[in-house]
């Protein structure tokens, strides 16, 4: 399928720099594209009016990981340097970016600043000014991003100084696992209020985790390829605890929906479908997933996704495309540029699609 079919005009677009809560709004205050895929209607709605499309035994079934600061300092001899960590792959390696530094060379091996413990060799170049490097010891990586890191939107975001002050404004209010270098945003839009009339109304709760990395940066999830059956998407970690699974083990056998909030759940959901032998249940599991849904996938275990407004030829785009259909989501994109109304990106509208 050729990837300009995922185009749209996206010049007229508004794209906010900032959360909802930053920008003086409620977090539940975002309009909402509702596609519904029996009748191919489109339904321009508010989000706080999710509950009119939710059912009692629902399962919503939630991402609690949350995006870190991602920028250290390091060192190689009297040389320094601030390197960007994007997201580590299943062998032990992660994907970075140095900034403005010539010196850059493979087997080069820099120290952090802030722990002299942790080092960063760089093992190979990648397009785009990335790097493939190896941080030593691997388990320090976390806990020194969450003590001395500074957020890359600091240096190319035109307002970092609320990332600073007000961090839980870029988390969901049922965030709880540090550990994602982007963030998982279909969820920004719950307030805990509207989160608690959820479940009130008969919507059971589950939370998973995926660790957002590479796939979410712009370079990976830019499709460049003229046919989407050739882009690939890098790999993400994830977990899905014996409670989780019993729950959606649970939603399976009784016929209730499974709702998948954002595409980082979607992928780790049916990553298990993928995996499980007909008739058998889920296994709680942890590992990696790298995932790929375009249309002509075979979707086993989600019947409703929340996702954002995504950019022209990404792999977001694309799974939505491949979850509702593309001629329908493409005439939802159509109809909310031209209606200018709409916010789009992290920090804008979402999408439900049932």
């Amino acid at each position: 399928m050729k990837t300009e079919e995922f185009n749209y005009n996206a010049e007229s677009r508004i794209v906010p720099d900032d959360p909802f809560e930053l920008r003086g709004k409620s977090r539940d205050s975002a309009r909402m594209i509702v596609l519904d895929r029996s009748t191919e209607k489109i339904t321009h709605a508010m989000f706080s009016d999710i509950c009119q499309y939710l059912r009692p035994g629902d399962l919503l079934v939630l991402n609690d990981s949350y995006m870190l600061a991602n920028i250290l300092c390091f060192q190689h001899g009297d040389q320094s340097t601030q390197v960007a960590l994007y997201g580590h792959d299943p062998d032990g390696t992660t994907l970075v970016g140095l900034f403005g530094w010539p010196l850059a060379e493979p087997a080069m091996t820099l120290t952090s600043k802030d722990n002299g413990r942790l080092t960063c060799t760089l093992l190979e170049p990648l397009p785009d000014k990335l790097w493939k490097a190896k941080f030593e010891p691997l388990e320090l990586v976390t806990p020194t991003l969450v003590e001395f890191a500074v957020r890359i939107d600091e240096v190319e975001h035109p307002n970092w100084e609320p990332w600073k002050s007000a961090p839980q404004a870029y988390r969901s209010v049922y965030a709880s696992t540090p550990g994602s270098f982007n963030i998982p945003s279909a969820g920004l839009h719950f307030s805990s209020k509207l989160l608690a009339e959820v479940v009130a109304n008969g919507v059971e709760v589950a939370n998973i985790t995926l660790h957002v990395g590479a796939t979410e940066i712009l370079a990976v999830r830019y499709i460049s390829e003229q046919e989407i059956e050739n882009h690939k998407v890098r790999s993400e970690y994830f977990e899905v605890g014996d409670e989780a699974a019993a729950q959606i083990n649970r939603a399976l056998a009784e016929g209730r929906r499974i709702v998948a909030v954002g595409t980082t759940v979607m992928r780790t959901l049916e990553t298990l479908g993928a995996q499980q032998e007909p008739g058998a249940p889920i296994r709680a599991q942890s590992g990696w997933t790298d995932l790929y849904i375009y249309p002509g996938f075979r979707f086993k275990l989600v019947d409703v996704l929340l996702t954002n407004l995504h950019q022209p030829r990404s792999s977001h785009i694309v799974l939505t495309a491949a979850f509702a259909g593309k001629e329908l989501v493409m005439r939802s994109y159509a109809e909310m540029t031209d209606g200018g109304e709409y916010e789009f990106d992290l920090f804008g509208d979402s999408m439900l699609i049932v």
